[in-house]
């Protein structure tokens, strides 16, 4: 009784958030419950006994799939197939492993790979192998955040929340930050997208506006077609930058994105076991607005 309460209890703060104007979310999060109910997912066997994967939220977000509702053993009933392979995999043994699936069942072929998702912190490059062509421009990437541009494809593949462990920098508003020094205690956290971007769900959870420091577009956030990153978090392309952010313009905007942040950093929290709302169930959410695909005529 108590997880299905506590479903319905999240499930009416989060319509509620979304049909209030200040909402982080991008659209009311539809259908939610029912994917919940309903949303099942085959695993093609494995091609050996035991994965190895690079990080602890891999292995943490295949482990929350194996031992949730979600897997199906008829591939029937499916929405989308999941692909799982190791880390540390070739190119060549990769292709193979497609190939089987397109051999070893019809699913494959039907859509060639669109209903598909697969698992890669680090993403798959291009190749020129049909196999490995097909997965990276039709399968869903589910990757690391962040993922090298040249590995994501936005709109199409999602990224995993990292684990958090990386303090954030607490800068008030007014303060003079550079490459090496912050002040605490402030109402902006302040960081760099680079290897460890995990003080943002942090900050976010904390009620600390992250200020993220890119060079350029950062298109890789987790769960961009859910949430709406810019209204609850600040984005520069240089610590020269972090001077402008910390202003009366944003001042005047920072409770506003606090709230948003707080209320949306569920979704970047794991848990074991998962629960609803979590990062877990919202890399599934996302999966699930991906489940309508385009049939492709089989090739002959």
């Amino acid at each position: 009784m108590f997880p299905f309460v506590l479903l319905l209890t999240c499930s009416w703060v989060v319509m509620a958030q979304a049909q209030h104007n200040s909402s982080p979310y991008v659209s009311v999060l539809l259908n939610y419950e029912k994917m919940v109910q309903n949303f099942k997912v085959f695993m093609y066997k494995p091609n050996e006994p035991q994965l190895k994967f690079a990080t602890t939220v891999e292995s943490l977000f295949y482990s929350s799939l194996q031992n949730s509702t979600y897997l199906t053993q008829d591939p029937e009933e499916a929405h989308l197939y999941f692909v799982p392979f190791s880390a540390d995999l070739s190119t060549r043994s990769l292709a193979r492993v497609i190939a089987r699936a397109r051999t070893e069942l019809p699913f494959w072929n039907r859509t060639l790979g669109a209903d598909h998702f697969y698992l890669s912190c680090a993403g798959i490059p291009r190749e020129p192998d049909r196999n490995l062509v097909e997965l990276k421009k039709n399968a869903v990437q589910i990757s690391c955040f962040p993922t090298r541009k040249d590995k994501f494809v936005p709109h199409k593949d999602v990224t995993l929340p990292p684990l958090p462990h990386a303090p954030a920098r607490r800068v008030r508003a007014g303060a003079l930050v550079n490459d090496t020094e912050a002040s605490w205690g402030g109402e902006f956290c302040v960081g760099k997208y680079g290897n460890d971007v995990s003080w943002i769900g942090e900050a976010l959870r904390l009620g600390c506006v992250p200020v993220v420091v890119a060079e350029g577009p950062v298109n890789d956030m987790p769960f961009m077609d859910v949430l709406r990153w810019r209204e609850m978090a600040v984005f520069v392309r240089s610590v020269r930058g972090v001077k402008r952010v910390l202003g009366d313009t944003w001042r005047e905007r920072h409770e506003q994105m606090r709230g948003l942040g707080v209320g949306a950093s569920m979704h970047l929290q794991w848990n074991q076991p998962p629960l609803p709302f979590d990062a877990f169930n919202s890399i599934m959410y996302q999966l699930w607005l991906r489940r309508h695909t385009v049939r492709y005529a089989r090739m002959q």
